[in-house]
């Protein structure tokens, strides 16, 4: 969702597919993925995140007139493009790069690669490197509290390592830990806007640092083609300002229905975070909580060709903060065609 995940969460993921499994490794050696092509709408409000640099993509207001404002709601066309391409070896070990699905409607753009081994018991244990895009990164404001003339834009990156277990010991259980560092170019929260905030306070502000989640989830199937998943996790953000930092739990219930030729899936995230210290711009102790809804529907023979595939999506993301500066939304409609190899 929106973090600001990164900023504000790795682990709060509204997932696509089989409840987010990772895929069975192929057991015929060579190349593997898939190309996805399409486009949407999304709605966003927020006072934090800029836009996207590759697609010039403007998302937030450059100019608020108060930090004591609600974000205003902005609607833009989106471009979906979406990639996976791996190479899968005689011994079940597999080399991946791509992106994920998830990511445009979290205002958030990230790419992994990286290896997986499957095992005799079906288990698969991967070790991903996790960035954001070099031609692709996610813009904010570089003093997001300045009122009455034009924010200036900066780049938010992000880089670490994610080390997932699936279907540990062939059964339904899995569990994954990831660790990013994420860092805003040119920081300037609380230094420019006339807020009259100490060299201390500002400090407080800054969005830079260590990022942890731990989740864990558990996939079943009572009956036929009905696949349910529950996903539970814990993050921290260790941020250099103590007031953007702080803990966060969450949970996700997902349902996923495998037709003969269609693959539907919905599924709900609630998300709380509490943060360390009092924000010094609104003299409060910040307290988020999020709700996520999603919805996803596959068409596997999409021009009578199992090889093009034909994907919908509707997706919807809503923060609610006790601070009403930090309250955000975003909702994506997207279409698109899938080619798989």
């Amino acid at each position: 969702m929106i973090r600001l995940l990164r900023m504000l969460l790795p682990a709060f993921i509204v997932v696509a597919g089989s409840a987010h499994a990772i895929d069975a490794i192929p057991e015929k050696p060579g190349w593997h993925g898939f190309l996805m092509l399409g486009a949407g709408g999304l709605q966003a409000e927020t006072n934090m995140v800029a836009g996207i640099d590759l697609y010039s993509i403007d998302i937030g207001n450059a100019r608020i007139d108060s930090v004591g404002e609600d974000p205003e709601k902005k609607s833009i066309l989106i471009p979906q493009v979406n990639f996976n391409v791996n190479y899968t070896f005689s011994t079940q070990t597999q080399l991946f790069l791509g992106n994920s699905l998830e990511n445009i409607v979290q205002l958030d753009t990230v790419t992994i690669g990286g290896v997986r081994q499957q095992f005799s018991d079906k288990s698969i244990l991967e070790l991903g490197f996790v960035s954001s895009p070099m031609l692709a990164p996610v813009q904010v404001w570089a003093d997001p509290y300045v009122v009455g003339v034009d924010r200036v834009k900066t780049d938010r990156t992000s880089r670490g390592l994610r080390l997932e277990y699936d279907k540990i010991l062939g059964s339904g259980f899995g569990v994954r830990l990831e660790q990013r560092e994420t860092e805003i170019d040119n920081e300037l929260s609380g230094t420019t806007g006339g807020l009259g905030l100490t060299a201390a306070e500002a400090e407080l502000m800054k969005r830079s640092g260590d990022v942890k989640s731990l989740l864990a989830y558990y996939r079943f199937s009572p009956v036929g083609r009905n696949v349910f998943e529950l996903r539970l996790g814990y993050g921290t953000d260790d941020l250099d300002g103590k007031a953007m930092s702080g803990d966060r739990n969450l949970g996700q219930l997902t349902y996923a229905y495998f037709g003969k030729r269609f693959i539907s899936t919905a599924n709900v995230s609630y998300m709380k975070q509490e943060f360390d210290a009092v924000n010094p711009v609104f003299n409060q102790l910040r307290d988020d909580k999020s709700l996520g809804l999603a919805f996803f529907l596959f068409d596997k023979d999409l021009f009578n060709s199992k090889q093009w595939w034909g994907q919908a999506s509707l997706v919807w993301i809503g923060k609610d903060s006790n601070i009403d500066f930090y309250d955000q939304s975003s909702s994506v409609l997207t279409a698109g065609v899938k080619y798989t190899f």
